[in-house]
């Protein structure tokens, strides 16, 4: 059976066919992963830029203020960004997991700074659920990142394989 995926916060600028297409995440039901939480402040919203975002969340990592759990918290309605790490067997400590979702934060920084990802501030602020998961519609390298540079298969695969 194929594994499942779902919409992440983070989304191509890139138009395409009119629309911007998300960046996959493992689905919640798809064993091996763990969810690190960064709950947005109060007073961040739809008008909020995306740097300041991303630097917040690398900010609240950077303090240690992150909440683990099975689910990727954003896609429940909480102002937060959650974050995929690939579980080890045996898991993980924690410092460990901490080291690898500032990884994961960090590696979205330059290409949100460079304008060629964007936050879905609509799913992070107003919508109750995240956009529909179709596979189709979610993308593993962004569109028209043919650049060398970009070979990474997808956004976690830097971070997942820790052999």
């Amino acid at each position: 059976m194929m594994p499942s995926y779902q919409a992440s916060v983070f989304q191509s600028s890139q138009l395409e066919h009119g629309r911007r297409f998300h960046f996959r995440d493992p689905h919640n039901s798809q064993p091996g992963w763990i969810w690190g939480t960064v709950t947005l402040p109060d007073t961040m919203g739809v008008g909020t830029d995306d740097r300041e975002i991303i630097l917040h969340i690398c900010d609240t990592i950077a303090a240690g203020l992150v909440s683990w759990g099975y689910r990727a918290m954003h896609g429940l309605g909480n102002y937060s960004v959650s974050f995929p790490i690939k579980v080890e067997t045996p898991e993980q400590n924690l410092e460990r997991l901490m080291a690898l979702i500032d990884y994961a934060a960090l590696w979205w920084v330059s290409f949100i700074r460079d304008g060629n990802v964007s936050i879905d501030k609509h799913m992070l602020f107003r919508a109750r659920q995240p956009p529909p998961d179709r596979d189709d519609q979610l993308l593993e390298v962004p569109l028209h990142w043919d650049k060398p540079k970009y070979t990474v298969l997808n956004p976690w695969s830097a971070i997942t394989v820790l052999g």
